[in-house]
């Protein structure tokens, strides 16, 4: 009944019999939202929950109780185990869709929340938070795997005297192009981050030291070819390894390619 009422509204469903059955079809296919019963074979309710509330994949996904389980016990434990929301059979139809549309729209309404503070609002790359995330999770990748990944710090050119003599869009528009530049030409597998002004951070995982310098040294070259307001596009740059010895921290490793950056800028300047 409540398949075909969900399917006759626009849904597209999947449906099981037994809790282990439902913890394999959602890691396989994780959904948008689980209705999940309190009294099923083998494993009730209330086991499933808490094995999705675990794992990583599946934490945030939605779970509604929907259950012949009215006592307030009952209702107490599925929120403590991570059920958004609880319905006694037998159900109301337009009461079961209204809950189940609340709660798709307010999953929707998080992930964009979370979406925006980890996004830079210009550029649409990601920002300094999201940076500590992913090189946190970069970190621990390279000590299972015994692997490495390359840190490249970046600085632009000549934005404060663009900014201060021709406005801040003008501005904007060199970060922009410098940001879609960049992008171009890094990995699918890589990572670009702005961390504040006119500074940014790419990831490198798994790449050697000199395929990563003569990418950003070849897109700097095609940059340095345009100008904004008369004043030639360039940047700054420079880098740092994390490997499976490495004993540096996140701050550590961002302050060494910084160090190497500043090296390089005055470089260029003398």
């Amino acid at each position: 009944m409540l398949a075909h009422l969900l399917m006759a509204n626009g849904y597209k469903i999947v449906a099981a019999q037994t809790g282990a059955k439902a913890l394999k079809l959602i890691q396989s296919n994780p959904p948008d939202l689980i209705l999940l019963d309190m009294v099923m074979p083998l494993m009730d309710g209330i086991s499933v929950c808490s094995q999705l509330k675990e794992q990583e994949t599946t934490r945030k996904i939605p779970v509604i109780f929907i259950t012949a389980s009215s006592g307030i016990q009952n209702k107490i434990e599925a929120f403590q185990v991570g059920g958004v929301d609880y319905i006694v059979k037998p159900f109301i139809q337009e009461e079961v869709l209204a809950r189940i549309n609340v709660h798709l729209k307010l999953k929707k309404a998080l992930e964009r929340l979370e979406e925006l503070s980890r996004t830079d609002e210009m550029t649409g790359i990601g920002n300094r938070r999201f940076a500590y995330e992913i090189l946190a999770e970069q970190t621990e990748t390279v000590k299972r795997e015994q692997s490495s990944f390359i840190l490249c710090y970046i600085d632009i050119d000549n934005l404060k005297t663009i900014n201060d003599n021709h406005g801040h869009d003008e501005g904007d528009r060199l970060i922009k192009t410098v940001v879609n530049s960049l992008k171009g030409v890094i990995r699918g597998s890589d990572y670009l981050f702005r961390m504040g002004g006119d500074e940014f951070l790419i990831i490198f995982p798994q790449a050697k030291l000199d395929y990563s310098e003569k990418l950003i040294e070849r897109i700097r070259k095609i940059l340095n070819k345009q100008t904004i307001c008369g004043i030639p596009i360039d940047f700054s740059f420079g880098f740092s390894e994390f490997n499976a010895e490495c004993s540096l921290s996140t701050d550590e490793l961002i302050k060494r390619a910084d160090e190497s950056m500043l090296k390089a800028k005055g470089v260029k300047k003398s």
